[in-house]
């Protein structure tokens, strides 16, 4: 492929939700060899079936490839990943990027980067947004940090998943910005629930028309169209998707790092209580549009 870096592997570990269709695209647009591993059985023999390769362990894949990308759930994994006893940073050989794909916090990623140039290897910070449509589509975004030359050399893969990538700065840069983005689509979403009770409880307005009006205003917004048209008017908070526990991860690390630098966030403190409530009456698993029965029920 015109334009695509240098490298004869790739390893790609993690194949949940979104890693499975980024994986996808890495095996189906890259033209090179692609090596998996999850702890999925089911997942990595789907991979194989689209023409990936299945590595014996992650230390074996590392071992063996040029760019390791990881898509996982959260800061913990990433860490024991890539720093534990027979991780990736055992075996990786000089050179090699790692690009984390996950959603971790920006600490995490500036330690593991510090860790991974130990090794003269290279970390890059790449965190996804948008959905798991987006996944499969190859249409995600993608904000990245990290050394300027690593990214350079692995951009045109993280465009086979992406058709926005930008380079934010050094390790933990891009993981501060999936961060911040996050926390604004939540509270968004937030907003939207309290908007849409509002408008169901007066009966003065079909909520659809209701929809269509706020998008022809000030309030439109991709948050609007899509969490709000696709979840929230249906009142379908699907599980599999993007969770409540998810996003209070999420929006617990963005706190974290505020407290850390001694800020006070209140829509995200409130953001994330709400995240609390809902999880405790059982839509943990749901995606996190499942805020608004919450605030119905509440109200």
């Amino acid at each position: 492929m015109s334009g695509l870096l240098e490298a004869t592997r790739i390893g790609f570990i993690g194949l949940g939700v979104m890693g499975s269709g980024q994986a996808g695209n890495l095996i189906r647009r890259s033209g090179l060899p692609v090596l998996v591993s999850d702890m999925a059985v089911d997942a990595v023999a789907r991979s194989v079936a689209e023409g990936a390769e299945a590595a014996a362990s992650v230390a074996d894949l590392a071992a063996q490839s040029d760019v390791v990308f990881l898509s996982l759930p959260g800061g913990p994994q990433v860490e024991s990943v890539v720093l534990g006893e027979a991780g990736v940073l055992a075996q990786v050989r000089p050179g090699t990027v790692i690009v984390d794909l996950s959603t971790i916090p920006v600490d995490a990623a500036q330690r593991i980067g510090a860790a991974v140039r130990e090794r003269g290897a290279f970390f890059i910070d790449a965190p996804v947004a948008r959905t798991r449509q987006a996944a499969v589509d190859g249409t995600l975004s993608i904000t990245a940090g990290g050394d300027a030359a690593a990214f350079a050399h692995v951009e045109a893969l993280l465009r086979l998943m992406a058709t926005d990538v930008i380079h934010c700065g050094p390790n933990g840069s891009g993981a501060l910005i999936k961060l911040v983005n996050n926390m604004v689509v939540f509270e968004t979403v937030v907003a939207l629930a309290e908007a849409l009770t509002l408008i169901r409880r007066t009966g003065l307005v079909d909520p659809e028309l209701a929809w269509k009006a706020l998008g022809q205003g000030s309030a439109a917004s991709f948050t609007l169209e899509n969490h709000g048209r696709k979840a929230l008017l249906p009142d379908v908070h699907g599980e599999g998707i993007f969770s409540a526990e998810y996003m209070r991860k999420d929006v617990g690390y963005a706190l974290e790092l505020a407290d850390e630098l001694g800020l006070t966030l209140p829509s995200a403190a409130l953001a994330h209580q709400l995240l609390g409530r809902t999880i405790e009456r059982g839509y943990g698993k749901a995606y996190h549009t499942a805020v608004v029965r919450v605030i119905e029920e509440e109200a």
